[in-house]
C-alpha cells in the first residue's frame, strides 16, 4: 500500500506539473520498463551493464524528444533507437525482432502520454482522463471477473482473466468516461465510445505482458516496488492505452475537441 501510494502520489504531482518534469519522470518509467522487458527475456541476463544501459536509453529518449522538439522527431528517434537495440541484443535473446518490437512500443507510448499531456488546454484533462479509464477497466475487470466468473477470455496467457471480467471493465470504463464527461463538460458518447475502445486496448497491453512473462517463466517484469513487482507489471496497460488514444489523436486531430 505504502509503495502504490508513493507511486501514484508521484506520478500524479508529474502530471499535474506537466512539461520538463513530467516528460523525465515518464522517460524514467518508459526507460525502466524497457530494460525490464529486455531483462525478462531468456538468456539477456549475459550482457549485464551495456545491455541494460542500451535499453533503458532507448526507452528513455522519445519522451524526451517530444518535449524538445516535437512528436514526429521522437518517434523516428524511437524507430532508430529500438533497431540498433535489437541488433545489438540479436545474440543475447531467442527473438530479438519481438524484443525490438516490444521495446519500441513502449518508447511511443511513453512518448505519446507526454505529446498527449502538452497538448494545448485540453492536455491536462486528456491526461486525467486516460489514467482513469486504465484504473476503471482494471477494476471493472477484476470485480466483474469475480463476481460472475465463467469462460476463460485466454487461459494460455492469463489463466485468471475471464470474458465477464473483460466486458465488465470495458462497460465500468465507459460509465467513469460518462461521469467525467458530465463533470467537465465533454462529449459524453463519443468519450464513451473512445473509452471502450482504449479499454480493449488497455487489457491487451496487460495480456501481452502476461504472455510475456509466461513464456520466459518469470513472475514479475523485475522486483523495483515493493509488494507491486516490476514498473511493467503496474503501466502494461497505461502504455498500450497511451499508444492507442495518442496515436489516434495525432491521426484524427479533430477528435481533440471532444474533451
Amino acid at each position: 500500500m505504502i509503495s502504490g501510494f508513493v507511486l501514484a502520489t508521484t506520478a500524479a504531482i508529474a502530471v499535474a506539473i506537466g512539461g520538463w518534469v513530467n516528460a523525465l519522470f515518464v522517460a524514467l518509467g518508459t526507460g525502466v520498463m524497457a530494460w525490464e522487458l529486455t531483462r525478462m527475456t531468456r538468456g539477456v541476463l549475459g550482457f549485464r551493464l551495456r545491455g541494460a544501459v542500451l535499453a533503458f536509453i532507448t526507452g528513455a529518449l522519445p519522451p524526451i524528444v517530444v518535449e524538445a522538439a516535437g512528436i514526429l522527431p521522437a518517434l523516428g528517434v524511437a524507430l532508430v533507437s529500438s533497431v540498433i537495440t535489437g541488433f545489438f541484443l540479436a545474440r543475447k535473446t531467442p527473438r530479438p525482432d519481438l524484443l525490438a518490437l516490444g521495446i519500441l512500443l513502449l518508447a511511443c507510448a511513453g512518448a505519446f502520454f507526454v505529446w498527449l499531456r502538452d497538448l494545448p488546454d485540453n492536455g491536462l484533462i486528456i491526461a486525467v482522463w486516460l489514467a482513469l479509464i486504465v484504473a476503471a477497466a482494471d477494476m471493472g475487470g477484476y470485480f466483474a471477473g469475480r463476481a460472475i466468473g465463467g469462460p476463460k477470455l485466454a487461459p494460455v496467457l492469463s489463466p485468471n482473466k475471464t470474458w465477464a471480467g473483460a466486458i465488465g471493465g470495458i462497460v465500468f470504463a465507459m460509465v467513469v468516461s460518462i461521469i467525467f464527461a458530465i463533470v467537465v463538460g465533454d462529449s459524453a458518447v463519443i468519450l464513451a465510445i473512445i473509452a471502450a475502445l482504449t479499454a480493449v486496448v488497455s487489457q491487451a497491453g496487460d495480456l501481452i505482458e502476461s504472455a510475456t512473462k509466461r513464456r520466459f517463466g518469470v513472475k514479475d517484469s523485475s522486483a523495483l516496488i515493493p509488494g507491486h513487482g516490476g514498473v511493467l507489471d503496474r503501466f502494461d496497460a497505461l502504455a498500450g492505452a497511451s499508444l492507442f488514444v495518442g496515436f489516434a489523436l495525432w491521426l484524427f486531430p479533430v477528435l481533440i475537441a471532444q474533451w
